[in-house]
């Protein structure tokens, strides 16, 4: 895969092998329809991260949708830089609306313990094939625990929703739409 075509996920290395060595707790954001899933926080020990669809659209129109992973304050700090993008679109349309100032999310009162420190992480890849050529999306998180759990964190390829998800068989359709690698291969050290 070269680089003009491959989008990565939005977040640091160091993320990524925390929740790799480290998950211990998880759970979507509650919200209505609880179908609708915005973000799903994933925690290890000492941290906690928020998992959120995000867009980028590239030169040739091509929409990617991948994820972003980071933590609360940082998802606050992205939010605070937007705002005023946000706020001068919102006041160019003349309804007064004034947005609340950006705060760190908190997690759901209620998080699942992951059943297993003895497991796998896998970055699951979509390609799609354009004119300009293949594109190749990190699209989500997959965790297979030893006992044989399993949990699906991705983005939804035509809507800024995130597909979470326990179940063996919408993991399986899910995951036979890409490609499967391990974190170091991910990485560049495998």
């Amino acid at each position: 895969m070269g680089t003009g075509d491959y989008i990565r996920l939005n977040c640091e290395p160091k993320t990524l092998e925390a929740l790799a060595s480290g998950l211990t707790r998880y759970a979507p954001t509650p919200g209505t329809p609880d179908w609708l899933v915005s973000a799903v926080w994933l925690c290890t020990a000492p941290d906690r991260f928020v998992v959120t669809a995000n867009v980028a659209v590239l030169p040739d129109g091509f929409v990617a949708r991948g994820l972003n992973i980071c933590r609360p304050n940082e998802f606050a700090e992205h939010l605070e830089a937007e705002l005023p993008d946000v706020a001068a679109r919102v006041a160019a349309r003349g309804n007064g609306m004034i947005l609340p100032p950006a705060q760190a999310p908190a997690p759901p009162d209620r998080l699942k313990a992951w059943p297993s420190a003895d497991y796998e992480t896998s970055i699951l890849i979509r390609a799609t094939d354009r004119e300009s050529g293949r594109k190749h999306v990190a699209c989500a998180l997959l965790f297979t625990s030893t006992d044989g759990s399993s949990l699906l964190v991705g983005s939804d390829p035509s809507t800024l929703a995130l597909v979470f998800s326990e179940d063996p068989e919408l993991i399986g359709r899910y995951r036979d739409e890409c490609a499967v690698l391990t974190l170091a291969k991910y990485l560049g050290d495998g």
